[in-house]
C-alpha cells in the first residue's frame, strides 16, 4: 500500500498507510512450524531397489547396464534441476495469486475493517502511534489522508485518528482513547 509522510509543523514526521494484513505475522509462524516438523519426520530410504547383477554376464550386457545407468542418472539430473524447480515457481506464483485474490474478496465481501496506521516516519520496525479500523477500502483511503491533512495541521497522531473517527460512523480509534481522555480533546484537564 502506498503511504503517505506527512511533516507536521512542530515535531517529528509520521507515515500514515492503510495496513493490507496485520495479522499475517501469526499465520507465517504457523506455516514455518509446520514446515519444519514435516522436514524433521522425513526419511530418505530406498526400498525395492532389487537386484540389478541379472543380465551382466558378458561385456556388452555390462557396458549397456552402465550406458542405461548413466542415461537415467542425467534424465533424473536434468528433470530434478530444471523440469521440477520450473514447476515449482509456476506452482507457487499461480496459489500466491489465488490466495492474494480471495484474500482481497473475502475482505471486501466479509467487511473487515483496513486498518490506517500512523507510524514514525522512516522506520519501519516501528510500533504504530495511532491505529483506525475502518470499514471499506475507499473509505480507508479517505480516511488516511484526512489524518494525515490534520497531522500536517499540527494534531498529535492520537488526537488525528481522533477528530476524523468523530465525523464518520465508519471509523473506530484503537488504542488512543486513554491517551487522550487523560489530556482531553484540546490540552490537559484541569
Amino acid at each position: 500500500m502506498r503511504t503517505r509522510t506527512v511533516r507536521t509543523p512542530v515535531g517529528p514526521a509520521f507515515d500514515v498507510a492503510v495496513q493490507w494484513a496485520p495479522r499475517w505475522a501469526r499465520v507465517f509462524r504457523r506455516l514455518r512450524r509446520s514446515h519444519r516438523r514435516n522436514r524433521e519426520g522425513a526419511d530418505v530410504a530406498l526400498d525395492g531397489v532389487g537386484e540389478l547383477a541379472g543380465g551382466l554376464d558378458d561385456l556388452g550386457g555390462i557396458v549397456v547396464w552402465i550406458v542405461g545407468a548413466v542415461a537415467f542418472v542425467l534424465g533424473v539430473l536434468l528433470v530434478w534441476l530444471f523440469l521440477v524447480p520450473l514447476l515449482l515457481v509456476v506452482l507457487d506464483l499461480l496459489v500466491v495469486v489465488v490466495v492474494l485474490v480471495l484474500a482481497f474478496v473475502g475482505r471486501l465481501l466479509l467487511r473487515r475493517p483496513w486498518a490506517v496506521a500512523v507510524t514514525p516516519a522512516g522506520d519501519d520496525d516501528a510500533a504504530a502511534v495511532a491505529v483506525a479500523d475502518v470499514m471499506g477500502w475507499r473509505r480507508a483511503l479517505r480516511v488516511r489522508d484526512a489524518i494525515g491533512g490534520r497531522l500536517a495541521a499540527g494534531a498529535s497522531p492520537e488526537q488525528a485518528v481522533l477528530d476524523v473517527a468523530l465525523g464518520d460512523t465508519a471509523v473506530r480509534p484503537r488504542g488512543v482513547a486513554a491517551a487522550v481522555a487523560a489530556t482531553g480533546p484540546t490540552g490537559p484537564l484541569v
